[in-house]
């Protein structure tokens, strides 16, 4: 049987620009597509270049750091993530992805981002998540907007220690929304300002 090619959107080395891993050189691996129509995304996934897997392997070789960054579109989603998965880990890769948690996480990923958004394109309700997504989460991040209700983080009050809980603000409404995640880390303290700093230092 022929050896699949990968589709990715793109491909590149740089920094874990926000949350727990903030710092950190990583492999960012990007998956084309998405399930949600968020109106301030500011990622352009919808299209992809075909990667030979010994290409793939050759690039994800280039450095020394064994850490990577899934994400898209929404990963989940996409038929050659187990295939990016089984090639990562065979290259002893830590995997960690970001994902809208509308899809089950495979179990070989090693750090999960779960990022609800409201935007669901009426398949599923405002910030849906799957059960199965809920208990594989390491982080949870929520975009601050203009309409984010903060009512909404009450139902993570009995989420199992260790953890992470993270705010992001829209980033076209810094200012406004870094002074409401402030004052609501103020009284919950449990959860912590995440800054997207790759755009501040000008890097993927």
């Amino acid at each position: 049987m022929e050896t699949p090619e990968l589709h990715i959107n793109d491909l590149f080395w740089t920094l874990q620009g926000e949350g727990t891993h903030t710092g950190r050189r990583a492999l960012f691996v990007r998956l084309p597509f998405c399930n949600y129509d968020c109106p301030w995304c500011d990622t352009e996934f919808d299209s992809f270049k075909k990667w030979p897997i010994e290409d793939f392997k050759s690039f994800a070789q280039q450095e020394t750091a064994r850490f990577a960054v899934i994400t898209g579109g929404e990963p989940m989603a996409h038929k050659h993530l187990p295939l990016v998965v089984k090639i990562l880990k065979e290259l002893n890769f830590t995997i960690a992805c970001e994902t809208n948690g509308s899809f089950p996480i495979p179990e070989d990923i090693d750090f999960v981002t779960t990022s609800p958004k409201a935007f669901t394109k009426d398949k599923h309700p405002p910030y849906f998540v799957d059960p199965r997504a809920w208990n594989r989460t390491s982080e949870w991040k929520y975009v601050v907007d203009k309409d984010f209700d903060f009512e909404l983080l009450k139902r993570h009050d009995n989420d199992p220690e260790g953890v992470s809980h993270c705010l992001s603000p829209e980033y076209n409404q810094m200012s406004q929304q870094v002074s409401r995640i402030l004052d609501f880390i103020k009284e919950n303290p449990q959860w912590k300002l995440s800054l997207q700093t790759h755009k501040w230092i000008n890097i993927p």
